[in-house]
């Protein structure tokens, strides 16, 4: 396992581990190219480097227009706020290719690669504010939802069917839950089912959430862990990648269906276990495509350990292809005692 590498200059920090770009204030998630570019031009701090010696180290040797390179190199700049005409960091030598200006040190950091993959791939979750005591009225639900999470973080995969009718709490006891979950290394996906009728497309809301948090500050380390583990996930969201990933990418699926995205979508999700403990959340799951179901329900059927908890919320009053897919999953494994079922009523 390597340490994590920062390169300073000027009032960045660049970190090689998550390929963040950070002064003081902020951090930008640079794009593959304009990383590798920054990157080459500050292991060659001082150095006149050829546009050839960049097309060949940058771009691995693939024949591109001087224009590729003219845009990555704006788009660095824009990022440093640096002029051309004036620059601190980014000289253009005519006709022969760039310098770079700064400065540079190396900063070995004791946090580990494998300990920064884990941080990075733990989801953002931004708790919701409550408006009402809902940690009073359903003290019981609430406990029942704590406890299946103590037996996830102990590698017990859970999985509980939350239902109830419309209104009466299910989104606000979820939210009540997340904001007492205490756990040193905690991941939270929370997709999100909409009524769609027939044009609803296979694995929808859970392509929806991870597309959401690939644009978040520390996405570019998801995006390259789909890349490897689960490409045609990846291939539904092509406006996450940059072109040239864009264009290798369709070398990768062959044979691509739906049966290849449960398998790859189950081996992505019990590796985010490794490093956490990861609760996975499909509210309106009465709306859910059935291909986002049956994923969940092999899920629950892998037979290592994992800290997943996996809570299905729906309208148990609701009729639809989704309801009747839920019935059979629920009593399936309730028969085999691999989930539990968590009901609201009224008080």
């Amino acid at each position: 396992m390597e340490q994590s590498t920062n390169y300073l200059f000027g009032p960045f920090r660049l970190d090689t581990c998550a390929q963040l770009l950070c002064t003081e204030e902020s951090c930008v998630n640079l794009s593959p190219k304009v990383y590798r570019l920054l990157l080459y031009f500050l292991l060659n701090s001082g150095r006149l480097i050829s546009h050839e010696e960049l097309f060949d180290k940058v771009w691995d040797g693939r024949i591109v227009d001087d224009s590729a390179l003219r845009l990555a190199v704006n788009s660095l700049r824009n990022v440093l706020q640096d002029e051309s005409k004036s620059p601190h960091y980014i000289l253009t030598v005519c006709r022969r290719g760039y310098r770079f200006l700064a400065e540079v040190s190396l900063n070995e950091c004791n946090q580990i690669v494998e300990a920064s993959e884990g941080s990075l791939l733990y989801f953002d979750r931004r708790p919701h504010a409550q408006t009402s005591p809902v940690w009073f009225e359903y003290t019981q639900e609430l406990a029942e939802l704590r406890e299946a999470f103590r037996l996830a973080s102990n590698g017990n995969r859970r999985l509980v069917f939350l239902h109830g009718e419309q209104g009466i709490g299910k989104t606000r006891l979820l939210d009540a839950f997340l904001d007492n979950v205490h756990h040193p290394k905690l991941a939270v996906l929370r997709a999100r089912c909409v009524q769609m009728g027939s044009a609803t497309e296979p694995f929808l809301p859970l392509l929806e959430a991870l597309e959401r948090h690939c644009r978040e500050p520390y996405g570019r380390l998801l995006i390259e862990r789909l890349g490897h583990l689960a490409p045609t996930w990846l291939y539904q969201m092509l406006n996450v990648l940059d072109p040239d990933e864009t264009a290798i990418l369709p070398t990768k699926l062959v044979h691509f269906n739906t049966g290849r995205m449960i398998r790859e979508g189950a081996n992505f999700f019990e590796t985010l276990c490794n490093t956490s403990t990861l609760i996975l959340i499909l509210d309106n799951s009465h709306w859910s495509d059935e291909f986002t179901l049956d994923l969940l329900y092999f899920l629950m059927f892998r037979c290592s350990a994992a800290k997943l908890l996996i809570i299905v919320s729906y309208r148990s009053c609701v009729d639809g292809a989704g309801i009747r897919r839920i019935n059979e999953m629920r009593a399936e494994l309730l028969h085999r005692g691999l989930c539990q079922e968590l009901s609201m009523q009224k008080r």
